[in-house]
């Protein structure tokens, strides 16, 4: 046979060949395309139910913190018209969805919401915890948090409302706490944080996030309320103690001589136990937690006051017990600004919030937390933390940055903290920090001003140890989000 007819024969059979192969495939071909299709409406039939159930949850907590009314509502155990699964909403494009709200106690609801698809009728649901917390942050402001030296907020996440600026390379040296921000988290040039703004990636998953959209709502504090609870104790623009020749009538700006008349204790504005409670200008001392352990109070001022007490540079203030510190347990609410010039001296057992080692994963810009204890303030070893912490007895360590100062590798370990508020502290203007003023706090602060530190040393600063507990009246509901998860659809039919 010819070479030529060889070839074409091969060809032929080449060709035979190809053509039995692609009458295999492209049946299969064609089904794996529509399996694929099939799979893919299927899938955006569940995101579309997926969806519904979380729009549901997002109304839920829209309507559980609209009034305190509602909230009140709910929590006292009845079920809340449109929000007991007896409605089905179709406001949403794709499909309906329910809600169905329920108090658990503590303060804390669960939101349950279930989405279902128009087309394919699959159902998907999610839970979510809310909690009506007030005071969610050790460290908050009016509108972007602007942190500088001065102070140290631990055990709690700052969370802001717009920016968190970190003023300087004191603060900004500290990987600690979180950080949310509605707005952007800004670092310095030597530690960065969210170098790009808005745009994403928002967040290195550790430390700081940006554009976080679950940054409660700030609470709108109920101030006729409490100034009416400081009048009512006699703590209302309270100046002057028996050291003092005259003091500021509760409720007026007139003066009386005299000793303030809410001090009653022996000996007029101190006591001869371990806490000297100063007050307002100069030493002004009220009858406080040194003498009174158990009774907290609002003071409450319209104007500016200042934290008075030991003088760590001179002699003592006062020569007849030696040297006074602060000592407040309850909210101190200043309008205008607050001058720190003492120390604290208020020693006691305090809890510590059961997530507090939440806040310390990453310590510094190149350490993190580990199994060992003692790390930072009531570190129990890896993502663990003590229950408990003796303020004023228990020695710490804040991470350690870089460099000395007078021979300290700041910050170091052997801190021991000098409560001087434990409560709340509202700053309706400045805090002003001396260098003799430089305690501590339990409980959180709120600085709509700036806060200026008269100290440049790294090693002297107020910490902020959160109080996760702190409660106070508000004209609002603030919900934190506690927990979310999807869940199986419920067996309760639909309306």
């Amino acid at each position: 046979m010819p070479r030529k007819s060889i070839a074409r024969g091969q060809v032929l059979v080449g060709v035979i060949m190809l053509l039995l192969i692609l009458l295999i495939l492209v049946p299969a071909l064609v089904e794996w395309v529509q399996i694929d299709s099939k799979a893919s409406v299927g899938d955006a039939k569940k995101t579309t139910a997926f969806n519904l159930a979380e729009a549901a949850v997002e109304r839920g907590a829209w309507k559980v913190k609209s009034s305190t009314g509602i909230w009140q509502q709910v929590t006292s155990g009845g079920a809340l018209a449109g929000y007991n699964f007896d409605v089905t909403y179709t406001d949403v494009p794709g499909g309906t969805y329910r809600i169905k709200v329920t108090d658990i106690g503590t303060s804390s609801v669960t939101i349950v919401g279930e989405g279902r698809d128009n087309q394919s009728q699959q159902t998907r649901a999610v839970s979510a915890v809310f909690q009506n917390q007030s005071v969610y942050s050790p460290l908050m402001a009016s509108q972007g948090v602007n942190w500088s030296q001065g102070m140290c907020p631990m055990w709690g996440p700052i969370m802001s409302q717009g920016n968190i600026n970190l003023l300087d390379d004191y603060v900004a040296n500290w990987y600690f706490p979180r950080k949310y921000a509605k707005g952007v988290v800004v670092g310095t040039a030597a530690n960065p944080r969210d170098t790009n703004g808005l745009t994403p990636p928002n967040t290195d998953g550790v430390e700081w996030w940006s554009d976080y959209q679950y940054v409660p709502d700030l609470p709108i504090l109920d101030f006729a309320t409490l100034r009416s609870s400081a009048a009512a104790t006699g703590t209302l623009n309270v100046y002057g103690c028996e050291s003092s020749a005259t003091y500021t009538v509760p409720g007026t700006t007139a003066t009386a001589a005299g000793p303030a008349p809410w001090d009653s204790t022996p000996g007029g504005c101190y006591n001869t136990g371990s806490h000297s409670l100063h007050f307002s200008a100069s030493f002004n001392h009220p009858n406080g937690a040194g003498n009174q352990p158990n009774n907290t109070y609002v003071w409450y001022y319209d104007h500016d006051v200042i934290l008075g007490g030991e003088n760590i540079n001179g002699p003592p203030l006062n020569t007849g017990t030696g040297l006074y510190g602060i000592g407040l347990h309850g909210s101190l609410i200043v309008r205008g600004n607050l001058t720190l010039d003492a120390t604290g001296d208020y020693n006691y057992t305090g809890t510590v919030p059961v997530n507090a080692w939440a806040e310390y994963d990453r310590l510094t810009k190149t350490t993190y937390d580990t199994a060992a204890s003692g790390e930072y303030p009531a570190d129990n070893g890896y993502h663990q933390s003590l229950p408990t912490w003796r303020f004023g007895t228990d020695s710490a360590c804040i991470p350690a940055t870089s460099g000395t100062f007078f021979g300290y590798y700041y910050n170091g370990c052997g801190w021991i903290n000098t409560v001087g508020i434990r409560g709340f502290t509202y700053v309706g203007g400045n805090l002003n920090i001396t260098t003799n003023g430089f305690m501590d706090f339990n409980g959180a602060v709120w600085v709509n001003g700036s806060v200026v530190s008269a100290g440049t040393s790294p090693i002297q600063f107020c910490g902020i140890y959160f109080d996760d507990q702190l409660k106070l009246p508000t004209l609002n509901v603030v919900l934190t989000r506690q927990s979310w998860k999807e869940i199986s659809p419920s067996g309760t039919p639909w309306p």
